[in-house]
């Protein structure tokens, strides 16, 4: 006895006849017949009753295909989990991003996969750079979200998701706050306030790259604190803030966005995902398609 006596089983029971679940099943009646018959003899019962009216189940048939019928109903539910959890339709995955990353595109992202694969359980884990790195490169990260290039991730493999715009976080008072675009040049003199936390480091070498100068350094204050305590301090006075955006600018507890121009326009910073070249978890591809549909 295998499945597939099972299978012919419970489909002769469910047509009334071995031709009809031959049709169904895209398999000749004869096959039908000869499998059920094999079933028949190595039981040692009928299941069957034959007529030129069609096959009707014994009472032994009938209580026979009740755990048959449960028997294939199982193994389909398994096969079908097994193909989705190869399509990524189901599993699990963790996904690392730094701590004060406030992409709103990460957010609407998500979310939409989420409501997409409700089979897929997604982890979140915020951390440093190094600790994301490292934790793809021990296999506890499936993925890893970065500000960044693709050459910033060596031994990964990485692709780009989307690009955010630079912004400048000015209390609502601030001399520059009527503006509604704000240039580099504007910012010289400025009091920056930087977070420790990635991206912060990142966002740094980018004021270091339009104002520093031989004889001008700009005045960075570097602190250990999350984006939303940051902007209570800009909203206090304490200084400005630089931050990727991909929400509305709108003010915020007392503090104004601008996007800063260079020359050339607006700045966009780039956000990579980065994973080890040998995962083979199937979800990252839905994840990556899903993605790139809100750059």
């Amino acid at each position: 006895m295998d499945l597939r006596h099972l299978r012919y089983v419970v489909a002769a029971a469910r047509n009334g006849s071995f031709s009809a679940a031959g049709h169904e099943l895209n398999v000749r009646q004869p096959i039908i017949s000869k499998r059920i018959r094999e079933l028949e003899d190595e039981l040692g019962v009928f299941l069957f009753d034959r007529s030129t009216a069609g096959a009707r189940l014994t009472p032994t048939g009938e209580e026979f295909v009740v755990g048959a019928r449960r028997i294939v109903d199982s193994f389909q539910r398994l096969s079908d989990r097994a193909k989705a959890s190869g399509a990524g339709k189901t599993g699990r995955m963790v996904v690392g991003f730094h701590k004060s990353m406030s992409s709103g595109c990460f957010r609407a992202a998500l979310k939409a996969f989420r409501t997409k694969y409700t089979g897929v359980e997604v982890e979140l884990m915020e951390a440093s750079y190094v600790e994301l790195r490292a934790g793809v490169m021990s296999g506890t990260i499936d993925l890893a979200i970065v500000l960044g290039d693709r050459g910033k991730t060596e031994f990964l493999d990485s692709m780009p998701l989307w690009s955010a715009q630079l912004v400048v976080a000015l209390p609502e008072d601030h001399v520059l706050a009527e503006k509604s675009t704000i240039y580099w040049s504007e910012l010289k003199g400025e009091r920056f306030l930087i977070s420790n936390d990635d991206p912060g480091p990142d966002i740094r070498n980018v004021i270091l790259r339009h104002l520093a100068a031989p004889s001008d350094h700009p005045d960075i204050i570097m602190r250990q604190l999350s984006r939303e305590s940051m902007l209570g301090e800009v909203a206090s006075g304490q200084g400005i803030s630089l931050h990727c955006e991909r929400m509305q600018l709108v003010p915020e507890h007392g503090v104004v966005f601008r996007p800063v121009h260079d020359g050339n326009g607006g700045i966009r910073l780039g956000y990579i995902g980065c994973w080890r070249p040998d995962n083979s978890n199937p979800v990252l591809k839905n994840f990556f398609e899903t993605f790139r549909c809100f750059d």
